[in-house]
């Protein structure tokens, strides 16, 4: 099997013997090419490191500690398990010059793998990755690696994880009575047991939490994803015994928060694209948003080109800026790095359960998004109202919004074959101009992703209706990604529908 790449912010794979896995001599060798880029680049020689709950984490950030420390490198390292978005916080209130997690997002247990962020606390993009991995191929896997400089490695103070706790509850900011909304709260056996409870407790509730203990397997689930249903059982379970309103699930680092929300037909489980919209709209109205102000003409809310059309169409209501950029937060971080002064980072988020608000950390945040979530549901609670029907209302006056994503299971061959006959010129009904990202347009980087754009030729097929294909840059899965929007919810599950079936056939 050929050695472990260096892609897409760091690498990710499955944990084994040899060159092709996750293992202690693979991310030695990685560390040990990263350090030297660090060595040579203009940026401080000191690194952050974090690591969540999976199997081997803590070990392989001890290697990543003593690899670089042997270079005269010098680093923190966290001694528990903390959110990813800890780290870009502690990168940024330390001046460090960059950090280091061991996580495998919410990938399946047997996973593990190595994120790389900048000086800004943003993970590293396409330029920085391009150079990481030329200095990591330049290393020989047999490299000796000089002797551990103990003396360059060093724990986080406890003040760097107060100020980023400090920072969130600044934000959302304490409200009296928070204690009597009950909701339960999952850490997925993941990082955030160690900074939702707090944050949210501080914040004036009062959470049931499960799945706190940190657990490599996580508890049995195949993967801890908070998009995928099936991971919310125990919280169900757990909800409905003590009939709450609402769950908040949480993956194994953090970054990302799933919801369900209770409604007179059970639980219903909330996609990113609902969850991004209805906090752009409750962050409007309760901070003083209104089309028209200073404020708003340079509030820019930042989200990806397959992110739904809802969260556009609020934005826009309230005279905020609105930008897409490629699929992956780490654009979305470097964005906001590089506003110019006369614009206002608002808000930030993927369709993937992604979401960032503030300025602590400059990476998806679940723990200020879970504390945002909770915060929105009371508001809404106390109109008589749930976060689903706050949705329908904003769907009444924007018109309905349905996305869903397929992830078919294909190999990297298969995939290459499908993007090649999608661009040579594959006609598909209803299709009315296609885009390409692979050459970079609108300003974008080189992309993977393929995109067709449709109008209505039926009842069930609409004007701004899109799909988005692209491969996954982790996985061995092709992602489908569908929009459609229409006058009322049947017409535009409908129109999914038909895009779905048409695509799914036409493309394989």
């Amino acid at each position: 099997m050929d050695k472990i790449l260096f892609g897409t912010g760091g690498v990710r794979g499955v944990m084994g013997d040899g060159d092709g896995f996750i293992n202690r001599h693979v991310i030695q060798y990685v560390t040990h090419g990263l350090a030297k880029y660090i060595i040579a680049s203009d940026a401080p020689k000191s690194v952050g490191v974090a690591y969540d709950t999976r199997f081997n984490s803590t070990d392989f950030a001890q290697v990543v500690c003593e690899v670089l420390s042997a270079f005269d490198i010098k680093v923190c390292i966290y001694d528990k398990p903390m959110p990813t978005p800890a780290l870009s916080h502690a990168i940024r209130i330390m001046g460090l010059g960059w950090g280091v997690c061991i996580t495998a997002s919410h990938n399946p247990q047997e996973y593990n793998g190595y994120k790389v962020y900048d000086r800004h606390g943003v993970q590293v993009t396409d330029r920085i990755v391009a150079e990481i991995t030329e200095s990591i191929n330049a290393v020989d896997m047999g490299d000796i690696i000089p002797a551990i400089k103990n003396g360059h490695i060093n724990k986080f103070d406890n003040k760097i994880i107060e100020t980023y706790f400090e920072q969130i509850i600044s934000f959302v900011q304490p409200e009296n009575d928070l204690s009597e909304y009950s909701f339960v709260y999952s850490a997925l056996y993941g990082a955030g047991a160690n900074a939702v409870p707090v944050v949210l407790e501080r914040l004036g509730f009062s959470p049931i939490c499960i799945q706190q203990n940190p657990d490599g397997a996580f508890g049995g689930l195949k993967t801890p994803n908070p998009e995928e249903p099936v991971v919310y059982g125990k919280a169900l379970a757990e909800a409905e015994k003590a009939n709450t309103k609402l769950i908040l699930a949480t993956d194994p680092d953090c970054d990302r928060v799933g919801v369900m929300v209770k409604t007179d037909e059970g639980y219903v489980l909330l996609n990113g694209n609902q969850i991004g919209a209805l906090l752009i709209d409750y962050l409007a109205q309760t901070r003083g948003v209104s089309k028209g102000n200073n404020a708003t003409s340079c509030g820019v809310v930042i989200s990806t080109i397959v992110s739904g059309q809802l969260g556009e169409l609020v934005a826009n209501s309230y005279g905020l800026n609105f930008v897409r950029l490629l699929t992956g937060f780490k654009y979305i971080g470097e964005y906001i790095v590089n506003l110019p002064k006369d614009k206002q980072f608002f808000f930030g988020y993927e369709e993937s359960y992604g979401f960032l608000a503030g300025d602590g950390a400059l990476d998806k945040d679940a723990v200020i998004a879970s504390a945002l979530i909770v915060k929105m549901a009371v508001f809404y609670d106390r109109k008589g109202k749930t976060l689903l029907d706050r949705w329908h209302e904003l769907c009444e006056k924007h018109g309905y919004c349905m996305e869903s994503l397929h992830s078919l299971k294909v190999s990297q061959e298969e995939q290459k074959d499908i993007m090649s006959k999608l661009r040579s010129g594959l006609s598909i009904k209803g299709v009315t101009w296609t885009e390409d990202y692979l050459h970079g347009i609108k300003g974008l980087p080189s992309a993977d992703v393929f995109m067709l754009y449709f109008t209505g030729d039926s009842k069930t097929l609409y004007n701004n209706a899109w799909v988005a294909i692209r491969p996954s840059g982790t996985e061995p899965k092709l992602k489908i990604y569908t929009s459609a929007h229409a006058d009322t919810y049947d017409a535009s599950k409908e129109a999914i529908k038909v895009l779905n079936n048409r695509i799914i056939e036409e493309i394989l």
